[in-house]
């Protein structure tokens, strides 16, 4: 047992300095939107309680167009846990019941009645966050100069099995070209805020922000579904800065019968049916990443004070036929190759080269299960 290992309190270095951090003294509230969820609450809250090292100060149950027995459950074990467990109990108008709703105004809740230096978690009542969620996300504010934490959703290992295996398949592959893709964007636009190894999730199963951060941003967008996303964008669109956390892991279930609109249950009952033709919008093309990461270079030299998202109003989004990934990949290889052994360094006139002269230190090599704690749920 290393003295890294939130395990070892007797000799974590790390722990007892971050301990000492700011955002260990801030209150730590977490927000969970629930409808229907009589078979996923428990386990949920429990996860909670099972946190080590760094405890919620309170949880607030967003319980909304509910018919099962997930109120109930919740308050079996309200009196029972190490911390504060607010339920609220709501009905919308069908019209506006939806999960962008729900998580808004759970969120805006909380918030109202937080301290100002407050932080504002957000999860899934369907997640089981891992036992260090709460510390890792606190190491990630103390470690760098971020006021919003973006986690992964990972599936269950007792639901893992649910899934065909090529649907496993052809996500880490897409997992893998994006992560070329990453390396790519940070070695040659260091962000020392965000940087390699990081993913690119923007789940709601795993938000953690700052109170000045989400009241700069006016809170989570008014949207029906993809609020997370969307609140991703808007965090960008202020710059405020985002450490997107791999060691940050909630587990989720891997049902397809879900709550939100273009979700990931959606998704998945979609792709068992037929795989889709695209893979996931969230990867671009070698080409375009390249001459977008150009772009924000260029524009963030001559526009240092603006939102760096303007940059991208006239990119027109691009696709990736899914039996072409394999191409892509490659290129993306050959590209990383060329750039290490060009061992360019990066210059202030960068952004007005030729898109073929790019430059990258030694490449850092992805392993798409080294992020996978040792402390997930079975």
């Amino acid at each position: 047992m290393s003295s890294e290992d939130p395990d070892n309190q007797a000799l974590c270095i790390p722990y007892i300095a971050y301990r000492q951090n700011l955002f260990w003294k801030k209150q730590k509230i977490i927000v969970i939107p629930a409808c229907n969820e009589e078979n996923h609450i428990i386990p949920c809250l429990l996860a909670l309680a099972a946190q080590y090292l760094a405890l919620p100060d309170k949880v607030i149950l967003w319980i909304n167009n509910t018919t099962d027995q997930t109120y109930k459950r919740a308050l079996s074990l309200q009196k029972k846990l190490p911390f504060t467990l607010e339920i609220i109990q709501i009905v919308y108008d069908p019209t506006i019941a939806n999960a962008g709703t729900a998580r808004r105004e759970a969120m805006a809740y909380a918030a109202k009645n937080a301290p100002h230096d407050a932080l504002l978690f957000t999860t899934d009542a369907d997640g089981e966050v891992s036992r260090d969620w709460i510390y890792r996300t606190l190491k990630a504010f103390a470690q760098y100069p971020v006021e919003a934490v973006f986690g992964q959703a990972q599936l269950l290992p007792s639901e893992y099995a649910k899934i065909p295996l090529h649907l496993h398949e052809d996500e880490r592959a897409e997992q893998a070209y994006g992560a070329l893709l990453e390396q790519i964007t940070l070695l040659l636009y260091p962000q020392p805020h965000d940087p390699w190894p990081r993913h690119i999730e923007h789940s709601g199963a795993s938000i953690a922000v700052t109170h000045q951060a989400w009241t700069q941003v006016g809170g989570i967008p008014n949207v029906p579904s993809g609020e997370d996303r969307q609140f991703y964008e808007a965090l960008r669109q202020h710059d405020i800065c985002v450490r997107h956390a791999p060691e940050v892991i909630v587990y989720v279930s891997a049902r397809l019968a879900g709550r939100a609109q273009g979700g990931m249950a959606e998704t998945l009952a979609r792709r068992m049916i037929a795989q889709d033709k695209y893979i996931d919008d969230a990867f671009e093309t070698v080409s375009r990443r390249l001459f977008r990461v150009r772009r924000e270079l260029a524009y963030r030299q001559t526009n240092p004070s603006a939102p760096i998202s303007k940059a991208h109003t006239e990119l027109l989004p691009t696709r990736i036929l899914r039996e072409d990934l394999p191409k892509h990949y490659k290129r993306a290889e050959r590209v990383l190759n060329f750039l290490r052994r060009t061992e360019y360094c990066l210059s202030e006139d960068w952004g007005s080269k030729t898109t073929d002269q790019y430059g990258i230190p030694p490449r850092v090599h992805y392993d798409p299960v080294a992020n996978a704690g040792s402390d997930r749920p079975e």
